[in-house]
Formats: C-alpha cells, structure tokens, sequence
C-alpha cells in the first residue's frame, strides 16, 4: 500500500518513460484477420442499405440527413409520442445524430437497421480499413500515448485503442485483431467499478459503503433497493455520478421526464451522503473556480462565472466528474509505476492502458501466476474507505479472454 501519495508534478513526469516503453513495445496485429473482416461488413452493410431502402419504400442516399431526415420525419412520421424531444439542427430541421434516433428505435424498424448501418460504416472506415497500414514491419502497432494535464487522464492517438467499443459484437470483433506473439498471451486486469468506490470514499454514504464493504454486485444492491432492475440501476449509478440531470436520464433510458425525476429523487433518498457530497463540490468549485482530485490536480471552471446557462450546467457536471475521474486516472497511472517497478518485463510486458484497464503481454501458462503478482499492486496501490477490487482475464488475443478464478 502506498504510504506516502506522489505530486502530480513528480506522477506525470515519473509516468512519461513508462508510457514510451509502452509505446515501442506496441501490440501485434492480425492483418489477414481485419482484411477478412473488412470484406465481412461491406457485405453487411450491402445488406443493411437493401433493408432499409424496403424499409422506406424506395432508395435514397442514407449518408444524406436531409434526405434521412425526410425518410424518417416526413414520410413515416416518427417522432416518439410526447414524451419524446427531438432537437433541430442550425437549419431548423429535426436532427437525425444518434443520439436522436435512439430515441426513435421502438417507432419503426428502419430506426435499429440505420443505427446499425452507421456503426458498421465508422468501424469499417475507422479501424478495419485503418488498421492494417498502421501496421510496422515489426507487425505492432505503436499509438502514442499523452498525458491530459487537466484531467489527468491518459489518451491514445495514431490510432486511438481507447475508443474501439467492448459493449457490442462488432467492436469485439475489431478486438480480436489484437494478438499476443508467438509463445505468448494477454492478460487483461482492470479495476472492478472504480469510479463508484471513489465516489463511497468522498462522500463516506453508508449505504455505498455498506455494499462495497459486504462485497455486492453496487447495481445489483441498488436495483434491489430502488425496486427497478440492474439494467436501470446502472444508468442511475454512473449517471447520476457524472452529473447527470433528469433530461439526460430520461433520453438515456427512453422514458419520461417525470420518470426520470421520480428515479432520480429515490435514488438520493437512499443515497442522501452521496447527494450532499455532490452538492457541496458543486459549491466549492463555484466559491474557487476549480474541482480538485484526491492528488490535488485541479481543474479550473471559469465557464462557472460566466453568462452561458449550457456552459455553467457543463462546468457544474465537471465539477462532480473530475474528482471521481482525475483520482480514477491517479490510481491507475500509480498502479502503472509501481508495476512497472516490481514486474520485470520478462514476466509481464506492459501493452496498453485503457482507462480502469491494463493490458499485459505475457509467456503462455503463466497467467494465474503473474495475475496474482500484479492484482495485490493495483488493489493496494492506495487506500480508501472501501475495498480496492480488480478482475483478471487471459487469452490469446484482446477479445477473447477467459476470466481467471
């Protein structure tokens, strides 16, 4: 357990060589995987294009927003019922990102089939047709890896791993590019609901950490207690902690605001030290003009003392955001030095860091073995007022990976 907490001047700068070393040492790519795959999902989404013109009646350019927003608004008339909001564009016409049509994805079957349509359009056009010439004639991959210094968090460039998506097929496909050498393995290890148990350490709620303690599954606890199920309990938990309000919530879960509200204001009914915790770093960064992390890296607000109602409302939402993700950003990168300082290379080659995430490059068979040295680093690396829990995986490449017991 560390006794004595690093600066984030001396976290940063200790971190730097790490993240080189990271960097050379890079991430083997299946290239003749992704060129398959590549030809996999252009016949998809071919197949996708002749379902949704069946679906509309007729062809029309789907790139096109106005030409979909017509399909969609004018044509089938979509538009939620009245408890649902669909923003207009600069032009005045309703809007048809994502975000909005998600809203829409019970109305019509053409709404999931062009959701589905674009996903598989951005990662083709992102990462499978990408991927293969960011390949080195050592047959890695090597992103750069930066530092944010305002948020403290780690991020990925040329080609950014961070973002590939874990949640659905597709992007476990792009996942499984990503291969162990010869005679080797990965072993993922990532921090069980970090965000969460820094949130039951700063706002010492009994309940949060009465659960944590007791070692329950906090959605499940909390879906039990607001009597909803886990599903719903999720969203409210990490909403809620990343500063988000009733509007927010109810496009997130599809229902009504006065839904929403009513979720909202049980939710802090059983967590009442989690609410005034929020409350009160919300003023401090007001009183200051800043919100601090654990380590004492602090994020200045001026949008706080400002006129724009939207940009005030953000700067309020970071406030609650960036003392729960700075300090999640400092455990990781402690855990990066302090592993890279007990682990030789040997045993466990440092790859990739996404997020609550490390991902390791290590000899074939030994993943329990090194998962038992590395895990008791990353929980002890700093102490809080619940437990530190971490979840280890192995395989032989990025997606498919076996928890380990």
């Amino acid at each position: 357990m560390t006794t004595k907490l690093p600066t984030i001047t001396k976290l940063d700068h200790a971190l730097e060589p790490i993240l080189r070393k990271m960097e050379t040492r890079g991430m083997q790519v299946d290239v003749p995987y992704l060129e398959n795959l590549a030809e996999r999902f252009q016949g998809e989404i071919s197949e996708l294009e002749q379902k949704i013109y069946r679906a509309a009646g007729h062809e029309f350019t789907i790139d096109s927003p106005r030409q979909l927003g017509a399909v969609i608004y004018d044509e089938l008339h979509l538009d939620g019922g009245e408890d649902i909001f669909i923003r207009k564009t600069k032009t005045k016409q309703a809007s048809t990102a994502a975000r909005e049509l998600n809203k829409l994805v019970d109305a019509h079957p053409i709404v999931p089939l062009i959701l589905e349509y674009r996903e598989k359009k951005k990662l083709l056009s992102t990462y499978i047709l990408t991927l293969p010439g960011q390949v080195a004639e050592d047959g890695r991959i090597h992103t750069t890896y930066s530092i944010d210094t305002a948020a403290g968090r780690l991020s990925s460039k040329n080609p950014n791993l961070q973002n590939i998506p874990v949640r659905t097929d597709e992007g476990k496909g792009i996942r499984r590019a990503f291969v162990a050498k010869k005679g080797y393995e990965l072993l993922s290890i990532d921090y069980s609901q970090i965000e969460l148990r820094i949130a039951a350490h700063f706002s010492n709620d009994p309940g949060l950490i009465k659960a944590f303690t007791e070692g329950d599954d906090i959605h499940a606890a909390t879906a039990k207690t607001m009597g909803v199920d886990r599903r719903v309990a999720k969203a409210i938990n990490f909403g809620l902690l990343f500063g988000q309000g009733t509007f927010g919530l109810a496009e997130n879960l599809h229902i009504s605001q006065a839904d929403a509200k009513t979720f909202i204001d049980q939710y802090f009914e059983n967590f009442p030290k989690l609410h005034a915790w929020m409350d009160h770093v919300q003023e401090l960064a007001h009183e200051k003009g800043y919100a601090e992390t654990l380590l004492g890296r602090k994020r200045f607000l001026g949008e706080l003392k400002g006129h724009n109602a939207a940009l005030r409302a953000f700067a309020e939402r970071v406030a609650i955001n960036h003392p729960i993700q700075g300090t999640e950003a400092e455990i990781v990168s402690m855990a990066m030095l302090e592993v890279d300082k007990q682990v030789p290379e040997k045993t466990a080659a440092m790859l990739l860091q996404v997020h609550d995430e490390l991902v390791f490059e290590i000899p074939k068979g030994t993943a329990k073995k090194v998962a038992e040295q590395i895990r008791p680093i990353m929980e002890g690396i700093i102490k809080l007022s619940v437990p530190i829990v971490t979840e280890a995986k192995a395989g032989p490449n990025w997606a498919e990976m076996i928890p380990l017991e």
